[in-house]
């Protein structure tokens, strides 16, 4: 516990928090969910962070979200953000960074190529997790059926999120090694 709360540690996953809540500033509305750069900082941070440092880091910026700091989409905060339509979808990033982070931790890899295969892995299925959470709170809170709240929720967000996995597929591979010292 010591560790995971240094000095150090504190400051990255601070600076990664702050990552998460400029990212989800970056919105393009369409519809009742927005595009946004969150998944992509979610990706990021799992990768860089690892699963304990990565969920302190979601759970710093899911609390300030929730105490009123406007760190959610549309520079919004508050409850009702969680409780409305979209709450899943940022609930669902804990499963991301749980999976994401978890592949982090426990596999060890020599091979550069397999390694960032792995990762690309992991967020495929971390994002799939959230897109379920997500588009259950949806359907329950918003009240659409299955098939209006995929092409509400999911299917326009696809090949976007594809995207975002594939750039953090390599910021992650180039930018390991300088977060890594902070394991030791």
């Amino acid at each position: 516990m010591k560790k995971l709360f240094s000095t150090q540690n504190i400051a990255l996953m601070a600076l990664f928090t702050a990552l998460i809540a400029i990212c989800s500033w970056i919105s393009i509305p369409l519809g009742p969910v927005p595009f946004t750069l969150q998944t992509f900082a979610i990706f990021v941070i799992a990768g860089l962070l690892g699963t304990k440092r990565g969920l302190v880091s979601l759970a710093a910026y899911i609390l300030l979200g929730l105490v009123g700091v406007p760190v959610f989409a549309g520079f919004k905060g508050g409850a009702s953000v969680l409780a409305g339509p979209t709450g899943g979808y940022i609930v669902g990033f804990i499963l991301t960074v749980l999976v994401i982070g978890i592949v982090n931790d426990c596999v060890k890899l020599d091979n550069e190529l397999v390694k960032m295969v792995v990762l690309f892995v992991s967020m495929i299925i971390g994002d799939v997790l959230c897109f379920v959470v997500g588009t259950i709170w949806f359907m329950h809170v918003a009240g659409y059926n299955l098939a209006t709240s995929l092409s509400y929720c999911v299917i326009p967000y696809i090949i976007p999120d594809v995207a975002k996995m594939i750039v953090a597929v390599v910021i992650v591979n180039r930018v390991k090694k300088y977060v890594s010292v902070f394991d030791n």
